[in-house]
């Protein structure tokens, strides 16, 4: 074995004006040939002398990478016998190649994937305007306060909540206050917030057939009971619902682009809905789903703005508009809901990262958002 770790030696190329010094390199190369099984508990290995020959090293390069290996328990040294591979490696070797297999296939899962061209529910990323955000970023940071560090609202950076009030109700007609917003880590935890305030175990909730997968996966991890409603070419068929499910707790409904089918909800079934809310003391969920890209004309009104009732909860998301590794969304929230809701957040945890809040607030306040979405 010996003979054949000196062969395998001779493929080695230490380059000696790189970073890592030459006994790492050495180091390096043992070890994984240990790790690897190449070499087994018992087979010896050359001497220093002889390697630091066939490299052209002083021997205290080699005296150095075999040290590590004996400290970190390897190799041992045996005298006159010289060093060989630790006996008692068979159990770590092994653990240490699954260990090394499992840790690179979790690599792979995890592994940022670069976005393909027309994926769903991706923006334009490459239209980002990355110099605005970038610059916003930079004199935030170096603005940082201590009062900046404590914990945050867990409702949410005040001036954001504000900002987004001025913005909803400019693109889309929905009038509210600063109180009434929630930030939220996105859509699905939205989702999260308003299961865990008004749903319990088997309640009924109107679902649009076909729907987005992951908001089905959510209500039912709080136990809902799922009512699938037919959607057509004028969206939920309210009628649907009303036959098989009347005391439904809740309905989700993507109204102004219908995820995944894109149409709209038309103005007769969004009365029939509200009117349905207000007489069953029912909730909806406004997934405003890319209600800001349009064709031709404007956004349409979102279902919140024809809400006398307050019976909608409106969701909305900065995924689509500015990037969804922002992680930063919002629900706004009726009166009578604002403080079950702050206080069911509060528990949950307490509050948002402040910097990308304050980022956000400004790009809004700048007009960037209204620019890059008119």
């Amino acid at each position: 074995m010996m003979r054949s770790l000196d062969r395998r030696l001779r493929g080695l190329a230490l380059v000696r004006d790189d970073v890592n010094p030459l006994y790492r390199q050495v180091y390096e190369y043992i070890r994984t040939a240990i790790s690897s099984g190449q070499l087994r508990p018992g087979d010896r290995l050359p001497s220093t002398r002889s390697l630091a020959e066939q490299f052209g090293t002083a021997r205290g390069t080699m005296d150095a990478a075999y040290a590590i290996l004996a400290g970190e328990g390897y190799v041992v040294g045996r005298g006159p016998a010289g060093t060989v591979v630790s006996a008692d490696l068979d159990r770590y070797v092994v653990a240490d190649a699954v260990s090394r297999q499992r840790f690179s296939t979790s690599a792979r899962r995890f592994a940022v994937q670069v976005p393909r061209p027309f994926q769903m529910a991706l923006p334009a990323l490459d239209a980002f305007p990355r110099k605005v955000w970038s610059r916003l970023v930079a004199r935030h940071a170096r603005a940082l306060l201590p009062a900046n560090m404590a914990y945050p609202d867990p409702a949410g950076y005040a001036p954001l909540r504000e900002a987004i009030a001025g913005y909803l109700a400019t693109s889309c007609g929905v009038r509210c206050s600063a109180d009434h917003i929630l930030i939220t880590n996105g859509y699905q935890d939205a989702l999260n917030v308003v299961a865990g305030v008004l749903l319990r175990m088997g309640d009924q909730v109107w679902i649009e057939d076909p729907s987005y997968p992951p908001a089905a996966e959510a209500l039912k991890a709080a136990g809902a009971r799922l009512v699938p409603i037919r959607v057509d070419t004028e969206g939920l068929r309210v009628s649907d619902g009303l036959a098989r499910a009347r005391r439904a707790r809740l309905a989700v409904v993507t109204p102004s682009h219908q995820s995944p089918l894109g149409v709209a909800l038309s103005l007769p079934r969004r009365l029939a809905l509200l009117s349905w809310a207000g007489a069953a003391g029912a909730w909806i969920i406004e997934d405003d789903y890319d209600s800001e890209f349009r064709y031709v004309g404007r956004p349409l009104p979102a279902l919140k703005s024809l809400d006398r009732d307050q019976r909608v909860i409106y969701a909305g998301t900065f995924s689509k508009v500015l990037y969804p590794g922002l992680r930063l969304g919002y629900l706004v929230v009726p009166e009578q809901l604002i403080a079950a809701f702050t206080r069911f957040n509060r528990l949950r945890h307490l509050g948002h990262a402040t910097l990308k809040q304050r980022v956000v607030a400004d790009f809004i306040g700048a007009g960037a958002l209204a620019y890059f979405h008119p």
